[in-house]
């Protein structure tokens, strides 16, 4: 109540500029639909407001479920949103909440579905919001169905800083705080690769995303989205074989791929698709990087998406841009690219690597590591 003081708690300013204090970056917002029949639990950062020590604010953009939920409520009629806010909850709901489900898909009984162990629950002391029983602190309260304050900027994922005024965003009212004695409160930095965007919800974004290419009869091998490309790619393995057997063009593949991820929750984060053939390893940079070089054909199977959800975080895509009468509100720039090879559509492949682990057999392989400090080195490489 009346002794919660935002001001008088220990939270750090994350980046120089930043445009306030975050108390959560790595906490996850709890919201529930006006029917309760969707709980979504969804990380997104929350900025103290230093003029008052009782509120909070933080994004609520368009294609996130915070922002479908929030809307839910406003089109109810309701003056405000019931809301909490879990500081410190247990690893596998923070996974959980940092991935991207469809929509009207609960966190809550998907973490049981995964673990195959039920989340210990609480009710809230002031809503009807349910909340992991073991969370260090758990903040409850309203999001105001009208009421906006000033939010931002923060370095965020991408690793920039923008310095642009503040953008209005709701504000979120707290009535209740409760806590572990002495708790801990997890903070993430976000920035520079890597930060725990890249590593959790990247991997949680691809494993989505492999999913959904899946379910889709997408000839696909495997997803990633590597953290040097702060969650910009989502880079799909194709399998050869497969795609062999659906006969279809670059073209078509590549509209294809475009179709399924960027309609779909999983692919709002990421802007770029890339397409490259399984003989890459797509977790492994380095051949990434290979591949890119040395198989994208400028102007050629590159395909581009203005009339699909975008990302406002994403940098290039301007307030301007986002703003643009003529285009969709938060809609755009986003593209698929295909790195396959005319060869690898029909399964097969008229060429081989030229590198030390796909050239020479294994026996020559092993007795140049063998001898590997003999040359001169000191340490032989994995």
């Amino acid at each position: 109540g009346s002794e919660i003081n935002f001001n008088k708690w220990p939270i750090p300013l994350l980046h120089s500029d930043d445009g306030g204090k975050y108390l959560a970056t790595y906490g996850f917002h709890v919201l529930q639909s006006p029917d309760k029949s969707w709980t979504s639990w969804s990380i997104s950062r929350a900025m103290q407001m230093g003029n008052e020590p009782r509120s909070l604010t933080a994004p609520v953009p368009r294609g996130q479920h915070i922002e479908e939920v929030h809307r839910m409520w406003i089109d109810s009629g309701t003056k405000d949103t019931p809301w909490a806010l879990v500081l410190g909850g247990p690893p596998a709901a923070v996974q959980v909440a940092g991935m991207p489900l469809p929509s009207k898909v609960s966190e809550d009984g998907y973490i049981g579905a995964l673990t195959g162990i039920p989340v210990e629950v609480v009710k809230c002391e002031t809503n009807d919001l349910y909340v992991p029983a073991n969370s260090e602190i758990v903040i409850e309260g309203r999001i105001s169905n009208s009421v906006k304050a000033p939010e931002g900027p923060m370095g965020e994922y991408h690793g920039y800083m923008f310095q642009d005024p503040p953008i209005p965003e709701p504000l979120f009212m707290v009535d209740c705080v409760t806590y572990q004695n002495n708790p801990t409160v997890p903070i993430c930095v976000a920035g520079y690769a890597p930060d725990e965007t890249h590593t959790i919800s990247g991997t949680c974004v691809a494993a989505q995303v492999l999913a959904d290419l899946r379910d889709a009869g997408f000839p696909v091998d495997f997803a990633w989205l590597p953290s040097e490309a702060h969650g910009c790619w989502i880079v799909v393995s194709v399998d050869i074989k497969q795609l062999a057997k659906i006969d279809i063009s670059a073209d078509k593949l590549c509209r294809l791929a475009g179709d399924i991820i960027f309609n779909t929750h999983a692919g709002w984060q990421a802007p770029k698709v890339i397409l490259v053939g399984d003989d890459v390893d797509i977790t492994d940079i380095n051949e990434l990087v290979w591949a890119y070089a040395t198989r994208y054909h400028p102007g050629v199977n590159e395909y581009l998406y203005d009339a699909v959800p975008g990302n406002p975080l994403v940098p290039y895509l301007t307030r301007e841009w986002l703003k643009d009468s003529t285009k969709l509100p938060n809609r755009g720039g986003k593209s698929v690219t295909s790195l396959l090879l005319p060869s690898d559509f029909e399964g097969k492949r008229d060429y081989v690597q030229s590198s030390f682990n796909r050239t020479y057999p294994e026996e020559v392989k092993q007795k140049v590591l063998d001898k590997w400090t003999t040359y001169g080195f000191k340490e032989r490489p994995e």
